[in-house]
């Protein structure tokens, strides 16, 4: 049985809006966030956000369910694994909603596998996409 999980980084949103304001994440440390088919498995990603000014940063993810940050990995048929993902740094951790925050923030996303594949999960790749948004 081949079973690869994986939660990408897909896409890392700067809107602008106003002056030339200075505004940029950097030090990312991976694009992309793999779990090992074992329960209770983690992944982490951290970076950095630097900003002249007050900023809003989002945290999405594409199967999310609610704003507690659980999720899910699914092969796009049948399978599907419950995950827990976590925002530490900056000014909150909530997700789906912007958080106001000022100057420079060090953020660290984790996931966690809930549930533990065993023979009945069906094989295949199963994924989810985190997306990142940072308005200035």
């Amino acid at each position: 049985m081949k079973m690869n999980y994986l939660l990408g980084v897909a896409g890392v949103l700067i809107a602008v809006s106003g002056h030339a304001q200075q505004c940029q994440i950097d030090r990312m440390t991976t694009s992309q966030l793999q779990l090992n088919a074992t329960s209770q498995t983690r992944s982490a990603l951290s970076f950095k956000v630097n900003c002249d000014l007050k900023y809003a940063i989002q945290f999405r993810t594409r199967n999310a369910e609610g704003v507690s940050g659980r999720s899910y990995l699914t092969n796009g048929r049948l399978g599907r694994l419950q995950t827990q993902m976590n925002i530490s740094g900056g000014s909150g951790s909530r997700w789906g909603a912007p958080m106001s925050s000022l100057g420079s923030d060090q953020y660290i996303v984790t996931v966690q596998l809930l549930e533990r594949p065993n023979a009945l999960t069906p094989a295949g790749d199963y994924t989810d996409d985190l997306y990142i948004s940072l308005f200035f």
